[in-house]
């Protein structure tokens, strides 16, 4: 057994505030020679309460991935994992410890182990949808979502401290309990609502005009766009300047179509 587990298996013969990292040896001898036990039947209750090493060697120590499957975990009806602390052990080997004396069946541990392995990437694959956050002004895309959120989304858990980075952001982003459909829709939206906010930003000082062109007028247009990688509005915005400051070919054009007219 190896010394982690040996001190994971302990919380089962103690109280959980009793445990002193610094004496968690003596404590579980101690406790081994009180219950008479033998290396036999210690060996065998290890393989009844702990979930097997094969099943446990994907969990990380990685903060997000803990804070899901303690999420997980916590919606789980199968499987009810007691509130148990000591500072000798990681944040990994606290939450192992919790599933190894959740008191579940055996069966039931793994399954459950199982399952979040497999759920894991595919809640990774959902990181995308708030990429968007990064594009520009983090804090602010962050805060126009949780704002969205509180009024279309109420029941949804926000956390209290606005996130730091995207990191955060995820791992709040993980407790939302709501479909996948439903996650896509909301993000989406917001991001949607995100953007056009940002457009109103900067097109301060800008009004739009729809308007009709020729397809000749479009192509040229087009080209000068392509060939100077401007936009189509900014090389209108620089014709009409050179045109207002230069004052060169408007008025002959001009004349030259009057004259056809008439």
């Amino acid at each position: 057994m190896s010394p982690v587990r040996t001190a994971l298996r302990g919380k089962v013969l103690y109280r959980s505030e009793a445990l002193n990292p610094r004496t968690m040896s003596e404590q579980m001898a101690e406790s081994i020679r009180h219950f008479r036990l033998s290396p036999e039947e210690i060996a065998v209750d290890q393989n009844r309460q702990m979930v097997s090493e094969e099943h446990i060697t994907w969990i990380s120590n990685c903060k997000r991935q803990l804070a899901w499957i303690q999420h997980r975990l916590t919606r789980d009806k199968h499987i009810r994992t007691p509130d148990i602390y000591s500072s000798a052990l990681t944040e990994r080997e606290l939450l192992i410890a919790k599933i190894d004396c959740s008191g579940s069946a055996p069966r039931d541990k793994e399954s459950c182990v199982i399952d979040l392995k497999q759920a894991w990437p595919e809640q990774m694959q959902l990181d995308k949808q708030l990429s968007w956050i990064q594009e520009t002004n983090e804090s602010g895309a962050w805060q126009h979502l949780c704002e969205w959120m509180r009024k279309h989304q109420p029941e949804q858990k926000l956390p209290e401290v606005a996130p730091k980075d995207l990191q955060e952001v995820l791992i709040a982003s993980d407790a939302w309990s709501w479909s996948d459909v439903e996650r896509k829709y909301c993000i989406s939206t917001a991001r949607r609502l995100w953007r056009q906010t940002l457009r109103r930003k900067k097109a301060k000082g800008k009004k739009q005009y729809n308007f009709i062109l020729s397809d000749k007028a479009i192509k040229r247009l087009d080209k000068l766009s392509k060939d100077h990688e401007l936009s189509r509005a900014r090389i209108l915005e620089i014709l009409l300047l050179m045109e207002d400051e230069k004052d060169l070919y408007l008025k002959e054009q001009i004349r030259v179509l009057r004259g056809i007219e008439h």
